[in-house]
């Protein structure tokens, strides 16, 4: 009799001690599925929380103090505070890049069991702000003017029998408000030549003229030198053209282009012609744009990191 409830306490001892095994080792694998998977969708809303912060930010570049302001907002509104989130820019000195970490403690529920308390986790992006030419430029181009040896170049002349330099595809922006009035041209699908003066733009013109005179730059699109002292212009359709023998509505192919960035000297209303000094030029047929640029529209911003 004796022996027997011996033997019950014995294996009763023996399945607490199993228990406490068992229970263990659920804890462990109850930690491995719920605090794991807990913590990978902390990672994941961190790592969002850091591009929505990153590319908020960029969006005020190039200057710092607003872009970090923003970035931490962006970082808040997704769920991260401020003390959590570090901005810097310039980044790596380029005043068109922000990083942003986003830095969490992580507290585990079932881990504990197997001694592990929390875990630091962090999140890192870096954006850029694209602020490269959107076509914003006066309605003309320079066809006979060598910028490269003569700083000053004079548009909107006549180069020939009825050219004045004058082209067709561009937009007026805000025309009826002085301040703001710009024109975009649509470079990428060629410039397309307009023959005659094109006198009904005068007023738009002034207005850019009075926003930028005298010593806020303007951009202009010129044909390059050496398009110019070959004297044939390659068409969008393939085919090339003397400069003298221009017709109305051929289209110049982009990679005949560049861009010079420009002041006024004068703005002849009467004459409607237009004088510059160049103070730099871009050659945009190869992806160079001017740096520091800021486009009405907005620049675009992406995560480069």
């Amino acid at each position: 009799m004796f022996s027997k409830i011996k033997l019950l306490k014995n294996n009763s001892g023996q399945a607490m001690v199993l228990f406490a095994l068992v229970f263990v080792a659920l804890c462990g694998f109850a930690a491995i599925a719920i605090d794991v998977g807990s913590v990978a969708v902390e990672k994941t809303d961190l790592q969002d929380a850091a591009d929505a912060a990153a590319l908020g930010g960029a969006q005020d570049l190039p200057s710092a103090a607003n872009a970090k302001s923003a970035a931490v907002y962006y970082a808040g509104q997704n769920g991260v505070q401020a003390s959590e989130t570090a901005a810097t820019s310039p980044y790596n000195g380029d005043s068109k890049k922000i990083e942003v970490v986003c830095t969490r403690t992580v507290e585990y529920t079932f881990a504990r069991v197997l001694g592990f308390t929390s875990i630091d986790l962090s999140a890192r992006a870096v954006a850029e702000y694209n602020s490269q030419w959107a076509g914003e430029a006066l309605p003309f181009i320079n066809l006979d003017d060598n910028y490269e040896t003569n700083s000053e170049i004079v548009a909107w002349e006549k180069t020939g029998p009825g050219d004045f330099e004058s082209i067709d595809n561009y937009e007026i922006i805000n025309s009826d408000d002085p301040d703001k009035c710009y024109f975009k041209v649509d470079y990428m699908h060629g410039i397309e030549i307009k023959k005659g003066t094109v006198a009904t733009i005068k007023q738009e013109v002034g207005y850019v003229y009075d926003q930028h005179y005298p010593d806020k730059p303007v951009y202009v699109l010129s044909l390059s030198t050496d398009v110019m002292n070959s004297d044939k212009v390659k068409l969008i359709d393939g085919s090339y053209r003397s400069l003298s023998k221009l017709k109305n509505n051929d289209v110049i192919d982009p990679s005949q282009l560049m861009l010079l960035k420009c002041i006024f000297h004068d703005y002849d209303y009467k004459g409607k012609t237009l004088y510059f000094t160049v103070l730099d030029e871009y050659d945009i047929a190869n992806n160079e744009f001017p740096p520091d640029y800021v486009n009405p529209e907005g620049g675009d911003v992406k995560l480069v990191d």
